[in-house]
């Protein structure tokens, strides 16, 4: 299984089937060192997912579709489309469940690159369940 969820349903058309290979590129080096010290071993097919991208224009079903992978993954990391034309705003995500990050993302046609570039920084920053995640705050004492 992929180690990234893709829940969609198509409207805005982005090609995922291009961009997953880029996607796995960058996130597939570090699945494998999890799988490899047992970490994820006991799940089996999507449960394997270590991101989701939530790609749905109205609001309602975007919600649905998140509170849905959280109700088996209550921590896995989700980023969610919008767009100008969308009605997802930051106050929709007040309402999925489960305790992951949670990132609105703005969709524009013409700068695939420059949204790619974003998901990759998300990818590298999105806290895990590993030994390299460092804690979005700290404490620091001087």
């Amino acid at each position: 299984m992929e180690p990234i969820t893709i829940l969609s349903d198509g409207c805005r058309s982005i090609a995922y089937d291009e961009m997953i290979p880029r996607l796995r590129q960058w996130i597939v080096e570090e699945t494998c060192e999890r799988e490899h010290e047992g970490i994820m071993k006991e799940q089996g097919g999507w449960e394997k997912s270590r991101y989701c991208i939530v790609d749905y224009k109205d609001a309602s079903c975007a919600i649905s579709a998140a509170n849905a992978i959280r109700a088996f993954m209550p921590k896995i990391p989700l980023l969610v489309i919008t767009d100008f034309q969308s009605l997802i705003r930051k106050r929709h995500l007040q309402q999925i469940s489960g305790s992951g990050e949670v990132k609105l993302s703005l969709w524009h046609p013409g700068q695939l690159d420059q949204w790619l570039s974003e998901i990759q920084r998300w990818l590298q920053t999105s806290p895990q369940d590993n030994k390299k995640t460092i804690p979005s705050t700290m404490s620091i004492r001087s």
